[in-house]
């Protein structure tokens, strides 16, 4: 019978009464003596892989230097080693790679045209890294960085780009990408880190999220300015229940927030039009195709519209919403204090753990 060690098979010849570490020791003792070039792996051992890389690195940038400097005296100055360890350096750097990198031209030593293409990738991949340093020090700056915002579309016309002016303004280096989405999938973009701040509705049901509100908007009927309602303080929903209504697509978050209010109402609206915008509900309440319930209009009633407030007042409440799952970046917390401090309608005193397991 045999066991797998590595690749290579052993006879499991070992004496009964060595203990197993005894018995390993002998095993790897055999190992070496056939593979005398084994890596030893243990807890602090490094891969070959990664051996090879530390070792290479250096060397390669010596070769870049000599292409800069263009003698070799020059470019061991730069990599900071003796003129001697540069030359073993250059030459081991060709047995690696297969081909002469260097030769000689009299007294000097130069690069081949292999060792010249050799060191223009390397500059190449040299400044990708440097790229690459300089987005972790942005993500590491609360003023840098970069930010992805995501935001219900219906938030798209004003709130959301009032807040962005304001960032913009005081935090002029952060790059901001933005997202618009339906609430459930801003929710899931929080989750897996393809959102890292969200502008949506504040909901008990959404698991691990937590949410500071940071305003509410009171649902209206909407209507034409000429509308036998359109002068009233307020409106009750049996009151216009013989109306033809305009809304939102089944399926889509709001209309399940309005159809609740009818219910609670006992109103059985008749919708004559459904649609998936909240701006083209609203443009055909203005225009009389039908009355409308939806959130207040950010900055007043379109023209020739009249919004009326619902009673009972009902509100569609507003926060910013973050993924108990994952830690912000600087940048993406700085953004989002300043959010809370920055709030138009208020802010409530404390966020809001949604879902949030007890604690023992």
């Amino acid at each position: 019978m045999s066991r797998i060690w590595g690749s290579h098979c052993l006879p499991d010849n070992d004496s009964a009464g060595e203990d197993d570490k005894a018995i390993s020791s002998r095993r790897l003792k055999k190992v070496r003596s056939r593979m005398p070039g084994l890596t030893d792996f243990g807890p602090n051992a490094q891969p070959p892989s990664a051996t090879i890389a530390s070792g290479l690195i250096p060397k390669l940038t010596l070769l870049v230097a000599m292409s800069e400097r263009g003698n070799l005296s020059a470019a061991a100055d730069a990599a900071g080693v003796p003129q001697p360890t540069a030359s073993r350096w250059l030459a081991a750097l060709s047995r690696m790679v297969g081909v002469p990198l260097t030769r000689r031209a009299g007294q000097r030593v130069e690069l081949t045209a292999a060792g010249r293409a050799l060191a223009e990738s390397v500059r190449t991949a040299h400044s990708v890294m440097a790229v690459g340093v300089a987005r972790a020090y942005e993500a590491a700056d609360p003023g840098q960085g970069q930010v992805l915002f995501g935001f219900l579309r219906t938030l798209g016309v004003s709130r959301a780009p009032e807040l962005l002016r304001g960032y913009r303004l005081a935090h002029p280096r952060v790059r901001l990408t933005l997202v618009q989405a339906a609430h459930e999938q801003l929710v899931a973009a929080l989750h897996d880190g393809t959102v890292d701040v969200a502008l949506s509705v504040v909901r008990a049901t959404d698991s691990e999220v937590v949410a500071v509100e940071m305003f509410k908007e009171p649902y209206v009927l909407v209507m034409p300015a000429g509308h036998r309602l359109a002068r009233h303080e307020f409106v009750r929903l049996h009151e216009c229940r013989d109306e033809s209504f305009v809304g939102l697509s089944r399926g889509i978050a709001m209309r399940r927030s309005v159809d609740d209010l009818f219910l609670a109402a006992r109103v059985r609206p008749r919708y004559v039009f459904e649609t998936e915008e909240v701006e083209t509900v609203r443009g055909l309440a203005t225009a009389g195709v039908g009355v409308a319930v939806l959130p207040a209009r950010h900055g007043g009633p379109l023209s020739g519209s009249a919004e009326v407030p619902i009673a009972p007042r009902a509100y569609r409440h507003i926060g910013l919403l973050t993924s108990r799952r994952r830690t912000l970046e600087p940048a993406a917390e700085g953004f989002r204090r300043w959010a809370m401090r920055h709030s138009t309608n208020g802010l409530s005193s404390a966020p809001l753990a949604l879902n949030m397991p007890a604690r023992r």
